[in-house]
């Protein structure tokens, strides 16, 4: 006669019987069993429910959101433990939250010593005594969602990155956070939480090729090569947290897509890049600002290119520079070709220095101070435009000496570019009536023109202290701001 299998729930193994042979109170028997089953389930599920509300109860931080979700999906089923103890699943996810260490994080953030812990406490098959039904049932609930929330807070900082964005850094994370506990949820019903990640971590191959660097740092014991504690000051078997891990985290923040065609200024390499398609199509040097006055971490779109410009002499410049040299010496702005202005609703009327009360600050803020095109002028011939909230752009400077010094943070936070007429005919790529003469000429015009670009391009000013270069070479640049080990 045929056999028939009784279904039983997770962690009861399925009784195979031959039901004719079964006598009424044997029946009984195996029903009593799959009962047993089902409440003790419902009581750890209900005891999962009240761990979740507890650990998220009156939050609506993004973390806490993730848990509601990740739990929601399952509607309330657990996913880690069945109504006796941990499962396997358990083990794999323990081994995920051990592999922070490949992204420069530590398993110790998100309590994985003390899961381990916990995990081993309740699969002791040699413990003589065992723990009533409902004790037993919380105990696994609380190991249940904190390794889930574990879980959930090491993906979103692998995914976004943790703790507040950089200085000079608008609003955090600016890639877009992907469905954490819909992702975790099915690397664990397909078996393949070992994936999950390296499906959410950015998708630049730069981030995996600094993991790579890592790795190799750590397979040295934690001793990194001579020239690399060198570059970095950072004491042996330091240098994957104080350099590597800066430099993972700052990936995280950057959007997944730069644009086929976009431009990367990375600060501390003193150093600008066209890409197309991820590859360098234009490089040439930079000038980034001062310590004191650093140039920010953003992205926008570049928009407009403005030929032989003004330069609008910023407020704080006026107050801390201009007005002291004139007071120093009073043909300071005849020699400078600096011209003073006062804007009205009736238009813009020329004000005579000898009409400024320079030892007046609210005063001087109701004027405008410019620069005249030509040789003399800060921005030299040509600026590129792309909006923001600090004022900061890429110009052309008459300072060409500086390009010759290794370390190039000299301005006021603007990027000074090396080769502007180069920069000029990439950007005007496309652009018929913007020949290379017609740049040469409108550059040195003497008179401002601007021009609208049709497709904006993206701009990515970032800080990187370290690259992988093609060859595997770990490449290092010298943390001019500072930000490594924040």
């Amino acid at each position: 006669m045929p056999k028939e299998d009784i279904g039983a729930p997770p962690g009861v193994p399925a009784v195979t019987i031959r039901l004719p042979l079964l006598g009424i109170a044997a029946a009984a028997f195996v029903s009593a069993i799959a009962c047993g089953a089902n409440e003790r389930m419902a009581a750890l599920t209900a005891a999962v429910h009240d761990a979740v509300a507890a650990t998220s109860a009156g939050s609506a931080r993004p973390k806490a959101a993730d848990l509601r979700a990740f739990y929601a999906a399952r509607v309330g089923a657990p996913a880690w433990v069945n109504d006796e103890a941990p499962t396997r699943h358990a083990a794999k996810a323990l081994d995920v939250l051990r592999s922070a260490v490949d992204h420069g994080l530590s398993p110790a953030a998100y309590a994985e010593p003390e899961l381990t812990r916990t995990f081993d406490e309740l699969t002791d098959e040699e413990k003589d005594e065992k723990a009533p039904a409902d004790v037993l049932a919380r105990t696994l609930a609380q190991f249940e969602v904190r390794l889930t929330a574990s879980l959930l807070s090491l993906g979103r900082e692998v995914a976004v990155g943790r703790g507040p964005a950089e200085p000079g850094k608008p609003g955090g994370s600016r890639r877009a956070t992907p469905d954490l506990a819909g992702s975790l949820n099915r690397a664990a019903e397909e078996g393949k939480l070992a994936d999950w990640l390296r499906r959410i971590q950015p998708v630049h191959p730069e981030y995996a090729a600094l993991q790579k660097a890592l790795a190799g740092l750590q397979g040295r014991h934690g001793v990194p090569p001579p020239e690399v504690v060198a570059a970095t000051g950072a004491p042996p078997g330091r240098v994957e947290t104080s350099l590597i891990s800066a430099n993972l985290q700052r990936w995280r923040r950057l959007p997944d897509a730069f644009g086929d065609r976009h431009f990367l200024v990375n600060i501390p390499e003193y150093h600008l890049y066209a890409r197309e398609q991820g590859r360098a199509a234009l490089d040439m040097k930079v000038i980034v600002g001062t310590p004191d006055n650093r140039t920010p971490v953003f992205s926008d779109e570049m928009e407009i290119v403005v030929f032989s410009p003004y330069w609008n002499i910023p407020d704080t410049i006026v107050a801390g520079e201009t007005a002291p040299a004139v007071a120093r010496d009073p043909r300071y702005l005849a020699r400078n070709q600096i011209e003073i202005i006062r804007a009205s609703k009736d238009g813009v009327t020329r004000v005579q220095p000898s009409d400024v009360d320079w030892n007046d600050p609210e005063a001087l803020k109701q004027l405008a101070f410019r620069q005249r095109p030509g040789a003399q002028n800060a921005l030299g011939h040509i600026k590129f435009l792309f909006p923001n909230d600090y004022n900061v752009y890429l110009h052309d400077t008459p300072a060409d000496k500086l390009f010759a010094r290794s370390g190039r943070a000299f301005s006021h936070g603007c990027i000074r570019v090396e080769d502007p007429e180069a920069l000029a005919k990439y950007v005007l790529r496309g652009y018929p009536e913007w020949t290379d003469e017609a740049i040469r000429e409108a550059m040195y015009s003497g008179v401002e023109k601007h021009v609208k670009l049709t497709a904006a391009i993206p701009v990515h000013i970032v800080y990187f202290t370290a690259r992988v270069e093609p060859d595997g070479r770990l490449r290092l640049w010298r943390d001019i701001y500072s930000l490594d080990n924040k």
